[in-house]
């Protein structure tokens, strides 16, 4: 999967997913692993959009995903549901109209996932979306489609 449009704070995200993955010793990057990144790195937007506490929501994901047991290396490929995650993080990127992918694209395509540890640590402690995820001001919506693969290719 290639990451040209992400911005470096999605791309701080998603090496932080990684990186918190290999902490708790797990083979996989999971989107348990990608919300405790939102919640290190982007913390007061992801707690204002998901309305629970981030040490509650951190702890909840972390006892959820379990310990770990392996000693991985340094690359940890994404599970297939975090693979779909990002995947679709451009795509909320393309229905607001954004060329770049920030955090909160990663916390609108999480959200849609529907992955059970994260879904499950929400539901426990009845977090969800209540408010729509800031969108960058710096972000205007870009005046070509967002979903014409041509325009992409010679911009």
């Amino acid at each position: 999967m290639g990451y040209e449009r992400f911005g470096d704070r999605a791309l701080d995200v998603v090496d932080a997913a990684g990186a918190r993955a290999r902490e708790l010793r797990h083979w996989y990057v999971e989107p348990g692993h990608v919300l405790l990144a939102l919640l290190d790195l982007d913390g007061a937007e992801t707690v204002r959009v998901l309305g629970a506490p981030a040490e509650a929501l951190r702890g909840g994901v972390i006892d959820a995903l379990g310990p770990g047991t392996v000693e991985p290396g340094d690359h940890l490929p994404p599970s297939g549901a975090t693979g779909a995650l990002l995947a679709r993080a451009p795509q909320e990127a393309d229905r607001l109209g954004h060329r770049r992918v920030e955090p909160c694209h990663l916390l609108l395509a999480l959200l849609s996932a529907a992955d059970t540890v994260v879904m499950d640590v929400l539901a426990a402690h009845r977090a969800g979306p209540r408010q729509a995820p800031f969108v960058p001001a710096d972000a205007p919506p870009d005046p070509r489609p967002a979903h014409d693969p041509y325009v992409w290719a010679m911009s």
